[in-house]
């Protein structure tokens, strides 16, 4: 086999591989898309637990405090004592952060296939180039 053939054949063979690592990507960002659409339909709660003290200085009644808003005062939610009501918003509070983490994620396979797509118009636009053809 000649040394042009072998670069073609390579080359083909690549080709091959690389619609099965879009459509997994493109898998994998659906997945990620789907999983946020339920998290934020479920309730996100980006707060901070706080806990007020009995007499004795223990935690008795549960808050959630949420970041302040320029020109606004504090935002607190009184969630009790009640131990379902704690557990929601406990649930809600850990739904924020997996939300937070797929958006990296997320953020991280579009830079993926921004990477991909400049690298494959680069690829298409040397393999068509004409102008190296040599005149004979």
């Amino acid at each position: 086999m000649s040394q042009k053939n072998k670069h073609i054949t390579e080359l083909m063979s690549l080709a091959n591989e690389v619609k099965p690592l879009i459509e997994a990507l493109a898998s994998e960002m659906a997945v990620i898309t789907t999983r946020m659409a339920e998290l934020e339909e479920l309730g996100l709660i980006y707060a901070s637990e706080y806990w007020r003290k009995d007499s004795d200085g223990q935690p008795k009644y549960f808050y959630l405090l949420y970041p302040l808003k320029q020109g606004e005062p504090r935002r607190r939610d009184y969630i009790g004592c009640d131990p379902a009501r704690i557990e929601a918003a406990r649930q809600g509070l850990a739904r924020a952060k997996e939300y937070d983490a797929l958006m990296v994620e997320l953020s991280r396979l579009e830079g993926r296939a921004n990477s991909g797509l400049f690298a494959m118009k680069d690829a298409l636009r040397h393999l068509a180039n004409k102008s190296n053809r040599f005149v004979e």
